[in-house]
């Protein structure tokens, strides 16, 4: 950020550039996508000219702080809805298993298949492993509906392997699930 600034009060076209809402669209966030309370008290303008440019990181971002943080489900939901509408890997998948733990397994599978899983498992491994590292330190409560939802899955599951790591069609979905449940 000192960088950019340094930059921008030097060069008049390219602070004019800079102020562009095409430039907060395209702009990479993965940083503070990695660190997303840093947002809560710093870089509050560039979240705000983000999101206002329909930036997917920042939507993600703020999606974050508000679901986890805030305690704002409803607001995190639909800045996450956004980031996953935007094709934001991290958002959809994040998206999708959010909605499956919470019930709504229809849109939550949706969100999940439009990644690939059947064709390379490792994608999904892969981006989930980038969430779990953007909610390091993140306080994740519990909802009682994802251990209830998760449940009644389990239940239906014809699958026996009960490695986590090992996954088919039918128990993709629950194992997924599972690894976001008893990440809490």
């Amino acid at each position: 950020m000192s960088t950019l600034r340094t930059v921008m009060e030097t060069s008049p076209v390219l602070a004019k550039a800079a102020a562009d809402a095409r430039v907060y669209k395209a702009i990479n966030m993965r940083i503070l996508a990695l660190h997303p309370l840093t947002t809560v008290h710093m870089y509050k303008d560039i979240m705000e000219r983000a999101l206002a440019s329909g930036n997917v990181e920042a939507h993600y971002i703020k999606a974050i702080v508000e679901y986890f943080h805030n305690d704002n489900q409803e607001a995190g939901l639909h800045f996450l809805k956004v980031a996953a509408q935007g094709s934001y890997t991290d958002g959809i998948y994040l998206y999708g298993i959010i909605l499956c733990c919470r019930g709504q397994m229809e849109e939550g599978t949706a969100y999940l298949d439009s990644l690939g899983w059947r064709e390379n498992m490792a994608k999904g491994d892969r981006t989930w492993k980038s969430i779990k590292r953007t909610l390091h330190g993140v306080q994740v409560r519990e909802l009682p509906i994802y251990k209830e939802t998760l449940y009644e899955i389990g239940l239906t599951l014809t699958c026996e392997e009960e490695d986590i790591r090992i996954r088919c069609d039918d128990c993709y979905y629950f194992k997924q699930m599972a690894k976001f449940v008893f990440m809490i």
